[in-house]
């Protein structure tokens, strides 16, 4: 009877070392992954001064072009990166202190491109609302991460914001332009890039700044892209939709820039990602339907029309990034856990700085 009550006890502690093992040896995993894609987001695509960085998004020897899109992006990764252990204040600063010297003409929002040659950079007019965003979300979580700052983060948040409800908002729509180049007197004023609607961030926002609009807009923004989701059996969303009241219809070829801008492509990519950061009822509805879909799909491809033929024939770690994150979040959608983990098994892009913003910021915010 001892022997047997000795075994027993040998048993149970080798399969608790076991499993202790296993534990700790898929969490070191999953931070030298992160590590790796933060080390390799910085080597790539962070360009460092002395007191200030930014994103350089073309692989061009003689120029570097700087995009508010990439900047935020930027500043969204060095604070999810600190929260890991990755990144310090100042990678966060010196990120920030760049959008503070490149604002739109007399308004906190930031100069949607900028060209650097030689040091010397030349901004362009006009923002583009997704790199606003990007960076007044950023600053709300760098408040959370570095109380010692958090009342300037704070501040310039809300200021980001207040400028985004002054030039990029048709109030009659309540929904978010493209730009502040979308004015009222122009069609483009009932445009929306999809992946502008940010259900988490809209609320994060509100909870910020106690501004009843930020509600609207989300509830409103949703409920359009709740519209153009039930128009066809894939729930596939759209590059861009033209807005009408309650009139939703996905934009034509090479009405705004491609033409793939009515089709899921590379703005709408994003969307799971966006969407599974929100708990709101009508968001999940929206991701449960696309997620659908993809389980369906051998391998997720470059694109799709929005009755689900692909646009390409092969996968892209854009579109397949943001899905394993939505996935990731429900047990139900395992299979494409599965079948998108590649996009941390290889080298990021060093070339695609949109590519690799979302594999990093999916595996600093997932794994």
């Amino acid at each position: 009877m001892k022997r047997t009550k000795f075994r027993f006890i040998w048993f149970t502690a080798a399969i608790a070392a076991l499993i202790a093992v296993m534990f700790y040896a898929r969490k070191d995993s999953k931070s030298i992954l992160q590590k790796n894609s933060y080390k390799e987001w910085q080597q790539h695509f962070v360009v460092s001064g002395k007191d200030y960085a930014y994103i350089k998004t073309t692989t061009d020897k003689d120029k570097d072009i700087v995009l508010s899109e990439a900047q935020g992006y930027g500043m969204l990764i060095a604070v999810d990166a600190a929260e890991n252990g990755l990144a310090e204040q100042e990678d966060f600063e010196k990120l920030y202190r760049y959008y503070l010297s490149h604002k739109d003409g007399d308004t906190q929002l930031m100069s949607w491109r900028q060209t650097v040659v030689q040091n010397q950079v030349s901004d362009e007019a006009n923002n583009a609302t997704d790199g606003d965003l990007y960076i007044a979300y950023s600053l709300i979580k760098a408040a959370q991460q570095w109380p010692n700052q958090s009342d300037e983060y704070q501040k310039q948040a809300q200021a980001i914001l207040q400028d985004v409800l002054t030039y990029n908002y048709n109030s009659e729509q309540k929904i978010l332009t493209v730009g502040n180049w979308a004015a009222a007197d122009t069609k483009f004023h009932n445009l929306v890039r999809t992946s502008d609607i940010l259900p988490a961030q809209f609320q994060a926002f509100y909870d910020l700044t106690g501004d009843q609009e930020w509600l609207e807009i989300k509830d409103s923004m949703l409920a359009k892209l709740e519209t153009v989701s039930q128009q066809h059996q894939t729930g596939l969303i759209p590059d861009f939709i033209w807005v009408d009241g309650d009139k939703v219809t996905a934009a034509a070829p090479n009405d705004i820039s491609t033409e793939n801008d009515g089709d899921y492509s590379y703005n709408a990519c994003r969307l799971p990602y966006n969407l599974a950061q929100s708990k709101d009822k009508r968001s999940q509805k929206i991701l449960t339907k696309m997620l659908d879909f993809f389980m369906e799909e051998d391998s997720i491809k470059a694109g799709y029309s929005l009755e689900g033929e692909p646009l390409n024939q092969y996968q892209a770690s854009s579109f397949a990034a943001p899905v394993f994150y939505a996935a990731n979040r429900d047990a139900d959608y395992r299979k494409l856990v599965q079948q998108n983990k590649y996009v941390f098994m290889t080298k990021l892009s060093s070339e695609n700085y949109y590519e690799a913003a979302l594999v990093t910021l999916v595996a600093l915010e997932s794994l």
